[in-house]
């Protein structure tokens, strides 16, 4: 046998001798799947070219050591490296004659696809998908040559590298493959996943479909057909015609994109049979290769042919039973203090800051029924279910102290907030290290009571800003389009935050600000580092605040000019009506003014109970009761303070609930249990009354409007904008955020403020008006859309979308 060349299907044909890609397509084969014909130019090819042109000390020298920031010079290096290579003779005569073999009467009559084949993609845990490069309607023999050689070098792409580098692989543990194959006249294109890539279910197939070849719909530059089909019996259980304005078909060498006929565009490509004969081959398909499979297929005279298979990574775990632990009580997932969870809380959190949270709130505002909270498959779930008398008797009380003026946030920061704030201080000066453990406990004690009465403050403060915002609206005051403007331009100390950064951005000098704010939390998790603890983060939020171009105070400044002009036609109203409208106006900016300050000051007492935590976990490390200090945090309050069971070995127990935590991490949380189908929703007269009112508070996901594919979430901030989706899971996705781009993220807390400097639109899958990304994207003035659904699973990264933040929808 040829050492370089081998046919496609080939029993030598494995992940070492022609990468995944050919690896995948040969075993396929092997089984009697349509394949279209063609053969493999090897590893050992690709090494011989690198041999021959000694090239191996030059290509995996310049990658070693290089952060991603430093692919692109690397891979420019190595990629010209690669063009300026001579193909070796015998090499050249193997690829030759095996095109001659494929194509035997006239080579230029057929085109070839030639793609890469890395022996690192196309793996379980790993599909590298789309990092190298691919050619389509090759035709004669130097072109055919010459795209070899181009797919080698794209081994090396910046993409592939930057990919490499994260994944930790060796680059000189990688070679490539290239799969050469028959180009099929196909009508039609698409993937098929054989399990659903969003929800986990391995009992569906998603199928995406086009018209002509795929590179359209791998580009992103059409929007399919949707398909979501049983995988068992290939009945389709769901289906979304995309309006196919463009296709890609080939060209006298090439592809050429060209627009799809009027009367086809919102055509399905598949018909039910159709869909039922793909289904079954996928099905086949993942039971020959052991896993759910990504793959790709066309279709021509109604021959289904598969050019490529690959296991499916990051699939979600097998769907879990979201179930009410109390029968027929209803859930949120993203109410009130679950904004500030996430990710699933840690056993010491939930017991701790979140507990303190909700039971601060519920001992003023005892609107809900007991339980108040749940943990459902690790996640925190807050109850929905009202008590509907005291919730009846709310807006009558805020809007008779707003009339009378007994509601005024700023007599109430003047009342309250300097016996907090004392107890903050001295609480500040205490140093858990020189306090013996039960004071340590005590000194915890008080500083849980302390999160809640600023959890308390930031949820008064805002609830109320936003009430004084939303009656006003409905007095409609003339010429009054967005009465938010009224309730914004308020500086805090948050915009303090802002101030100093810049600063130590400009100076370099970082001390004075993390001496400030250095307590900034990713969530109120106790777990999470402080941005006092994180220099990756710190250097992070110093490089976002350089790109920003208007500063804090130009930015009040114009919302100060909104603002006065808004207070005019408030104050130029008169009778009844124009009375009411001052003194909600009153209730609303009073409040208002303050809660950036409450949320600044929360994140104080919540970086000092991490630090008494961690205190706690020296301690027990130091004992030998756990391996290290932050394995606290996986332990719950009886088993820290010293009655725990002396049978239970806290180190195993710690590991177990890391892994468990990291496990229920990769679940897809419901925001309603049971579903908004289940009658406990429907005929509840509260639910009722929201769903008639604001049905977009209840109808959110994916939805098909006027042949466009959108995300319908919940209105955060005014206003359009367009820009590239940026999918960020938390800081340490910071460094991927460029001005100008869409923020996608499950949810927000303030260390998230530095990117609204230069976000174009914010869009979450978490929180409603009262969220801290709604607050903080009006005070930016930028478009939010929140309480998202699936938000970051559904957008993809990379791909332009609109945010249309009055109406709370996303284009996609």
């Amino acid at each position: 046998m040829d050492p370089f060349v081998y046919p496609l299907g080939s029993s030598e044909a494995t992940v070492a001798t022609v990468g995944g890609k050919g690896a995948n397509l040969s075993q396929l084969v092997r089984t009697g799947f349509p394949v279209p014909d063609g053969f493999l130019v090897g590893t050992a090819a690709y090494r011989a070219f690198v041999e021959a042109n000694d090239l191996q000390q030059r290509v995996v020298a310049l990658p070693r050591g290089v952060a991603i920031s430093g692919a692109e010079a690397a891979s420019a290096e190595i990629r010209r490296l690669f063009e300026q290579g001579r193909m070796p003779p015998e090499l050249g005569a193997a690829i030759r004659r095996a095109y001659k073999m494929l194509c035997p009467n006239d080579a230029t009559s057929t085109g070839l696809a030639v793609r890469s084949s890395a022996t690192a993609e196309d793996l379980p845990g790993a599909s590298f998908a789309g990092q190298q490069e691919s050619f389509l309607n090759v035709r004669t023999e130097q072109e055919v040559l010459q795209a070899v050689k181009t797919c080698w070098s794209s081994l090396w792409t910046p993409r592939a590298l930057a990919y490499r580098i994260r994944a930790g692989i060796d680059p000189a543990t990688v070679s490539n493959a290239v799969v050469l194959q028959a180009m099929v006249p196909a009508s039609g294109s698409g993937v098929m996943f054989t399990a659903n890539p969003l929800t986990g279910a391995r009992d569906e197939m998603v199928i995406d479909a086009v018209w002509g070849l795929g590179e359209a719909l791998v580009g992103g530059l059409v929007t399919p057909d949707h398909i979501t089909a049983d995988k068992e019996t290939g009945k389709i259980k769901e289906t979304a015609v995309g309006d196919k304005v463009i296709m890609t078909v080939p060209a006298s060498t090439g592809t050429k994109i060209r627009a799809v006929e009027a009367d086809h565009r919102r055509t399905a490509v598949l018909n039910a049979e159709q869909v039922v004969q793909l289904a079954r081959m996928g099905a086949d398909i993942e039971s020959r290769l052991g896993s759910p499979q990504d793959i790709e297929w066309c279709v021509a005279d109604n021959q289904f042919w598969i050019v490529q298979s690959r296991p499916i990574t990051a699939l979600p775990p097998e769907p879990q039973p979201w179930e009410s632990p109390v029968p027929g009580a209803k859930w949120l997932k993203d109410l009130q203090a679950a904004e500030w969870a996430s990710e699933p809380p840690s056993p010491l959190g939930a017991a701790t800051t979140f507990a303190a949270m909700i039971a601060a709130r519920q001992r003023k505002l005892p609107m809900q029924k007991a339980p108040w909270s749940a943990l459902i498959n690790g996640w925190l779930y807050i109850r929905a279910d009202f008590k509907y008398g005291w919730l009846a008797s709310r807006p009558a009380v805020w809007v008779l102290g707003a009339a009378t003026g007994a509601l005024n946030g700023h007599r109430r920061v003047r009342r309250v907030w300097p016996r907090e704030l004392a107890t903050l201080d001295s609480l500040e000066k205490s140093s858990p290290a020189e306090l013996a453990d039960e004071e340590l406990k005590a000194h915890a004690g008080r500083l849980l009571q302390a999160v809640g009465s600023w959890w308390w403050e930031i949820s008064w403060f805002t609830a109320t800003a936003i009430l004084g915002e939303q009656f006003i609206g409905k007095v409609k005051v003339p010429g009054l389009a967005d009465p938010g403007r009224l309730f914004r331009a308020n500086d805090s100390l948050l915009l303090d935050a802002e101030r100093a950064l810049r600063r130590a951005a400009q100076t370099g000098q970082v001390g004075d600000y993390l001496a400030r704010f250095g307590h900034f939390v990713e969530s109120a998790d106790p777990m999470h580092l402080t941005l006092r603890e994180s220099p990756d983060l710190l250097a992070q939020h110093l490089t976002i605040i350089d790109q920003a171009v208007t500063g804090p105070d130009a930015r009040l400044e114009g919302a100060r000019r909104e603002r006065a002009d808004a207070e005019n036609l408030v104050r130029s109203m008169g009778g009844v009506r124009g009375f009411l409208a001052r003194r909600l106006l009153t209730l609303g900016q009073s409040h208002a003014a303050h809660v950036d300050d409450a949320v600044f000051h929360f994140q104080r007492v919540l970086a000092l109970l991490r630090a008494t935590f961690l205190e706690v976990g020296r301690r027990l490390a130091q004992a030998g009761t756990v391996e290290g200090a932050e394995d606290v945090f996986f332990l719950k309050p009886d088993e820290i303070w010293g009655s725990r069971d002396p049978v239970v070995n806290l180190k195993i127990l710690t590991t177990q609930r890391r892994l468990d935590r990291e496990r229920r991490k990769r679940l897809v949380p419901p925001p309603f249990i049971p579903p908004l189908s289940d009658p406990t929703w429907t005929t509840d007269p509260l639910w009722k009354l929201m769903a008639s009112v604001g049905p977009a508070a209840l109808a959110r996901g994916v939805q098909h409007r006027n042949g466009r594919r959108v995300l319908v979430g919940i209105p955060g901030s005014p206003g359009r904008a367009r820009g590239t989706a940026r999918l960020i899971t938390g800081p340490g996705d910071f460094h991927h955020f460029q001005a100008g781009d869409v923020l996608i993220a499950r949810t927000t807390t303030p260390v998230w403020t530095p990117l609204f400097n230069i976000a174009a639109g914010v869009v979450t899958e978490v929180g409603g008006p009262f969220s801290h990304a709604a607050i903080v994207a009006r005070e930016f003035g930028i478009p939010l859309v929140s309480g998202a659904i699936d938000a970051t699973r559904v957008i993809a990264n990379g791909n332009t979308v609109v945010v249309d933040g009055s109406g709370g929808v996303v284009e996609l």
